[in-house]
């Protein structure tokens, strides 16, 4: 009985690290996908510009508390180079996607991932709200599933908006 408690503890422990190393920082290259927005238009989310992508559900209660934040962040770099985009799940069914946007009145690009594709290729999405930050380049600096910490990714994105870009070497 002894043995089994400190084993126990060990894989819980483990299994917290794998956890918090894969969804919480991290570079990797966002997938090459592209989703076609409720206005019609077709987003490239890898890279060009520096991107807030948000799978979201329109059920979920993290999910509404987000808007108010991610309207703020849309509306402070709007002049950037810089979008937030929503990506309603796959099970989400188009009248409530409809109705979530008329109440909670988003001011950023919203879609729907209606065969899962998009969500798949990011990192197989599964909870909502999951939120991924890509810079111009196309690299994923950052991943956080739950409520949005608005302070942080705001100083993040201003970061990225801000990093000095790399001289031409001919110059």
């Amino acid at each position: 009985m002894t043995i089994k408690l400190p084993f126990l503890l060990a894989v819980s422990i483990a299994a917290l690290c794998v956890f918090y190393f894969t969804t919480s920082q991290g570079l990797s290259a966002a997938p090459s996908t592209t989703i076609t927005t409720s206005d019609a238009v077709l987003h490239d989310l890898a890279g060009g510009k520096t991107r807030l992508i948000t799978f979201y559900s329109p059920d979920c209660a993290f999910s509404k508390s987000n808007v108010a934040g991610l309207n703020a962040l849309q509306n402070e770099f709007d002049a950037q180079p810089f979008d937030v985009i929503a990506i309603a799940m796959s099970y989400d069914n188009t009248a409530e996607i409809e109705k979530f946007i008329a109440t909670e009145q988003p001011q950023y690009a919203m879609a729907h991932d209606s065969d899962g594709s998009v969500a798949n290729a990011f990192q197989n999405v599964r909870f909502t709200p999951t939120s991924f930050l890509i810079d111009e380049s196309g690299n994923i600096v950052w991943k956080h599933t739950g409520r949005m910490p608005v302070a942080k990714v705001s100083a993040k994105i201003s970061t990225l908006l801000n990093e000095p870009k790399i001289a031409q070497l001919s110059q």
